[in-house]
């Protein structure tokens, strides 16, 4: 308790926003935007920003939105970037901002100052207003020293001032479990698997860029405490992320053993951008601090791909929960998990010391085939031009498929499947980029392995009952 009692001071007693020291600002090198080996087509691409542009307005949508946007159109300002100078920003990377990134920050701020809360963004839970912390910290860094404003009256001094709060409210005022896991809710003590891409993210993203070790060992301690506290220990599962706990002092109503698709996303997704923010440093004695913590959150990354691929599949797609056949086929977690999949084969390229996390050759291949289902199954989950995913689950009812989903983009859409299209299509670009392969399924009959006995069973279940009946 001294110990976290004495980090929260030490974060608290510094300004978090200081102006980088470095002004330089080297060719950059990373490709954004399609390429290629691109499946995606341009005309989907401007179907899902659209739908983007229109649906995601929650806290966890916009953060979601924004480094989708900020991974395809600006990999280079990403802590995945290929160029280390990712972390040194100054006014004149703004020319490599995405476009509307500065507008949609623009209107959190606008909104943050009207409310005078101590959120980024209003919000039950504790840590979906920090998904959007990021792009916060990035825009301020980019606004010239002047004080040019995102909106009239919101220029750096406020961004300054709103982003302090948000640390300040996630490490003094938000529940907290006994070892010091931070509450994904506001108002009681419940660990959900999405907390893992919301907080440390903003927490490894802010301390790369103000160098502040403090901030970059609160994201690890982060993951570490969720991992201990959700990851299934024994069993066919293991390695695997359970939902939502809330078995301790003070704990809330929610509780959610299951393993969620999109919960194992959301936390190795989230870990891998922690991980990209140790690993990826141009400052030397920075990187080699965090060299343990960058191996730890690889090797935990690669628990969750590996084990994700063993899961049962049906007509290609992951189950909502991966290991429960009679829930529904999901294309938003099996976007998220492909994605992560490549991502983890991207850094453990990129960054020395990180090899022994690559996923296996048998993970990779499943990933290619869910982007190939995904994306070229004759506009079945992923229609053309609108972009709309299907079938997804409903991001406000984690448990059931969201409905009146319709492929013209005139029902309901989960925006946050839509951005996991763009992360998946960002991930195997950036793989392909760096030397990787993209392995040869073109004569692989397996996609449906793990599923293929229980659809079995079912089909013999009915000629049975037809012969019997």
């Amino acid at each position: 308790m001294l110990v976290a009692l004495a980090c929260v001071v030490a974060v608290l007693a510094q300004p978090l926003l200081a102006s980088p020291t470095s002004l330089r600002l080297s060719k950059r090198d990373d490709q954004p935007g399609l390429q290629s080996s691109s499946a995606l087509v341009e005309r989907q691409v401007q179907g899902i920003e659209a739908l983007l542009n229109r649906t995601a307005l929650l806290s966890w949508e916009t953060g979601a939105h924004l480094e989708a946007l900020v991974e395809f159109h600006s990999p280079s300002l990403s802590p995945f970037s290929s160029e280390s100078d990712w972390s040194e920003l100054t006014p004149r990377d703004a020319a490599f901002l995405p476009p509307g990134l500065l507008s949609r920050v623009g209107q959190i701020m606008g909104n943050a100052s009207e409310s005078g809360g101590p959120q980024l963004m209003q919000d039950g839970s504790a840590a979906d207003p920090a998904s959007v912390g990021p792009f916060v910290v990035l825009a301020n860094f980019t606004l010239d020293n002047d004080g040019s404003e995102l909106v009239q009256g919101v220029g750096r001094g406020e961004i300054e001032a709103a982003v302090q709060r948000q640390v300040d409210v996630l490490l003094q005022g938000t529940p907290k479990t006994a070892d010091g896991a931070i509450s994904h809710r506001t108002e009681d003590v419940e660990l959900w698997s999405d907390f893992v891409y919301m907080v440390p993210p903003f927490f490894a993203y802010l301390g790369a860029l103000t160098q502040n070790r403090t901030l970059l060992q609160a994201a690890y301690d982060q993951c570490r405490l969720y991992r201990e506290h959700l990851r299934v220990s024994s069993g066919d599962e293991a390695g695997l992320w359970r939902h939502i706990d809330n078995r301790f002092e003070g704990g809330g109503d929610m509780r959610d053993d299951g393993l969620w698709a999109t919960g194992n996303g959301w936390a190795a997704q989230g870990m891998l951008r922690v991980l990209a923010s140790f690993a990826n440093q141009d400052d030397d004695d920075l990187q080699n601090a965090f060299e343990s913590q960058a191996r730890d959150l690889g090797d935990w990354v690669k628990e969750i791909v590996e084990r994700t691929w063993e899961m049962p599949r049906r007509s290609g797609l992951l189950y909502n929960y991966l290991n429960d056949t009679s829930s529904f086929a999901d294309a938003s977690g099996s976007a998220i998990l492909a994605s992560a999949t490549y991502r983890l084969a991207y850094v453990a390229r990129e960054f020395d010391g990180l090899s022994s996390s690559a996923p296996s050759s048998s993970s990779l291949s499943a990933a290619e085939r869910m982007y190939r289902t995904l994306i070229t199954s004759d506009g079945r989950h992923l229609s053309n031009p609108q972009g709309v995913l299907r079938p997804v689950v409903d991001p406000m009812s984690f448990d059931l498929q969201l409905d009146n989903v319709r492929a013209d983009g005139s029902g309901s859409v989960s925006p946050e499947g839509e951005a996991f299209v763009l992360l998946l299509e960002s991930a195997r670009r950036d793989y392909l980029a760096n030397g990787g392969d993209v392995p040869d399924v073109s004569a692989d009959s397996g996609a449906d392995r793990a599923g293929a006995a229980s659809s079995l069973v079912g089909v013999l279940a009915a000629v049975a009952v037809l012969l019997f009946a």
